[in-house]
């Protein structure tokens, strides 16, 4: 599909479309993460105390390895929810994505009759290297395929 070159305006709401989905991927995939790494530090930290302190109470361990697998216990729990964050992050980015990002684009790229690929290597350009984002996009067009001049001109 080729793609015709887009106005200042365009250019514009190309930009501002860009960095609102990927602020909000951001916004939603930090609050998600967040949920996800304190319940599981809540709820993992339970079943571990009421080991030790079952240990300890008859008798089985003493007070210094009951400190010592509590902190062992500690950064267990924390790995663990790190990673159930992680994987939180990742299905919200997945889920704004599809539900929100997606249909926008679809939307930008038939009102200024871009192909995806176009605009996607647009977007690539707007977008700092970290940014959520960069996953859902198609990867850069090379420069010597008879690229279209829009994307030489952003």
């Amino acid at each position: 599909m080729e793609t015709a070159a887009l106005t200042d305006e365009g250019r514009q709401e190309l930009v501002s479309l860009v960095e609102k989905l990927n602020d909000e991927m951001k916004s939603s995939g930090a609050g998600g993460s967040e949920k996800a790494f304190g319940l599981g530090c809540g709820l993992g930290l339970l079943p571990v105390i009421g080991i030790i302190l079952f240990l300890f109470v008859f008798q089985v361990i003493n007070l210094v390895l009951a400190m010592f697998l509590l902190v062992v216990g500690l950064l267990g729990v924390a790995g663990i929810s790190a990673l159930l964050a992680s994987l939180a992050r990742s299905n919200t980015h997945q889920r704004i994505f599809r539900e929100v990002g997606d249909p926008e684009i679809v939307q930008f790229i038939s009102q200024y009759h871009l192909s995806r690929q176009a605009f996607d290597t647009l977007a690539r350009q707007i977008l700092p290297e970290d940014a959520p984002l960069q996953a859902f996009l198609l990867p850069v067009m090379p420069e010597d395929s008879g690229s279209p001049e829009v994307i030489k001109k952003l």
